[in-house]
């Protein structure tokens, strides 16, 4: 400490403290108790946690159940009813077993639907998967942007208290005024702020990933274990596209398509059923007094008769959600070709950004090293010195911005673009 320049070790402090909040656990691993050491996580295994635990997707799997049921429901037979009853006219006693049955054409319709409903669940139980995968990726994304703006702004703090110090030697050596130590001074604390604000997004960022992966978000659990570094190479190539034509549907008009189907053969059940099921009877009847004795058969047939209703109000309702389903599937196929088509245009966007922005960064920096250098020299001023080295941090902290929004178009190309097989 004793060969440290005054200025740094009465401003060194604040410097410390910020790299406490924006390391967090890397600065404060020696004290912290081993309970508080956060996990690292891969963006895989994230990703893997989300599928393992999200609500989301567990409502999915019981809708897919829940539609399996209805398939089994729906192939079953009802079961007979066993009657008895007792008169004081002979034959006395009446013993009869009700079986009921479908008119021809009501089962093929009625486990089609269900069928078709069993289809969309599957379906939205992939969809909904693959858009937790993305959101969770996307998490994963921003937080280790944030992250690494937060480290940039910490160590462009650090340099800011380095510079203040630099100033107010100077100052005493007579090269420089009370005006440029207070002009260091208000950039170094304006450093302060911005890296304390940006440390406080990115512990945000980690929070909502947690609370996407299935971990408690009461405090910082987990560490990024990939992170994204701005290295000096170009930027990556995009993905190569297949050289097969892209065929099948899409997710969400697949399950358009068969919610479509489901409700058709919902319609056409309905429009069967205007005569309710009919039964069949079968019985005997015995104890008959001064009559033939043993037991009498007894045959019958019960038909329901469509005097009152001719179920118009269930096939009413299920021709409009025939309207309804292909209203909607229209309305999925125009959504998907519309973010397909902005997809491709912000992925192409966010990389001619980043090309560009990567190739001010080089300058961006060296201009900022130069101006340091000019002001050690005395060969400009102190003002021109923390431009420069504000365009520097913008250029690496945009940088930073665009690889990420980069990524981001990628996925999400990449989930416009899954399909299923065309189904007859």
């Amino acid at each position: 400490m004793g060969g440290l320049p005054r200025a740094w070790r009465v401003n060194r402090w604040p410097t410390f403290a910020l790299s406490l909040l924006v390391l967090g656990p890397t600065a404060a691993a020696q004290s912290a108790p081993p309970l508080a050491v956060p996990l690292p996580f891969t963006r895989a295994e994230a990703i893997a946690s989300a599928l393992e635990k999200s609500t989301r997707h567990t409502i999915a799997r019981v809708d897919v159940a829940s539609a399996s049921a209805e398939v089994s429901a729906a192939r079953q037979f009802e079961n007979p009813v066993l009657s008895s009853s007792y008169s004081g006219s002979a034959p006395q006693a009446h013993v009869t077993l009700d079986v009921p049955f479908d008119w021809p054409g009501l089962r093929a319709p009625r486990i089609a639907a269900a069928r078709a409903q069993l289809g969309a669940a599957t379906v939205r139980l992939r969809l909904a998967d693959v858009l937790l995968a993305f959101d969770t990726d996307t998490t994963y994304t921003r937080a280790q942007t944030l992250e690494a703006q937060a480290r940039l702004l910490a160590g462009t703090a650090r340099d800011a208290d380095s510079l203040l110090a630099l100033v107010r030697l100077r100052r005493d050596a007579g090269d420089a005024s009370d005006l440029d130590v207070e002009i260091a001074n208000v950039s170094a604390g304006q450093l302060t702020n911005a890296a304390l604000a940006a440390s406080a997004s990115a512990t945000a960022a980690i929070l909502r990933l947690q609370l996407l992966i299935g971990v408690s978000p009461d405090s910082i659990r987990i560490a990024l274990a990939d992170t994204i570094a701005v290295a000096a190479t170009a930027i990556p190539s995009p993905p190569t596209p297949a050289d097969a034509p892209v065929t099948g549907v899409a997710l969400p008009v697949a399950a358009a398509t068969l919610d479509v189907r489901a409700a058709e053969e919902q319609a056409r059940l309905e429009r069967r059923k205007r005569i309710g099921a009919p039964a069949l009877a079968l019985g005997v009847e015995t104890i008959n007094p001064g009559g033939p004795g043993g037991a009498l058969p007894l045959v019958g047939v019960s038909l329901p008769l469509p005097l009152f209703n001719r179920n118009r109000a269930a096939i009413a309702r299920a021709d409009l959600d025939v309207q309804r389903g292909r209203a909607l599937l229209v309305q999925a196929a125009l959504e998907q070709q519309t973010s397909a088509r902005l997809a491709q245009t912000d992925a192409a966007a966010a990389r001619r950004r980043a090309e560009n922005s990567f190739r001010l960064l080089a300058s961006a920096e060296r201009i900022g090293a130069l101006s340091l250098l000019a002001y050690r020299e005395g060969a400009t001023t102190l003002v021109n010195v923390l431009e420069a080295q504000r365009t520097a941090r913008d250029a690496r902290a945009q940088l930073l911005d665009d690889l990420a929004a980069v990524q981001i178009a990628e996925r999400l190309q990449q989930l416009l673009s899954l399909r299923l097989p065309n189904t007859p």
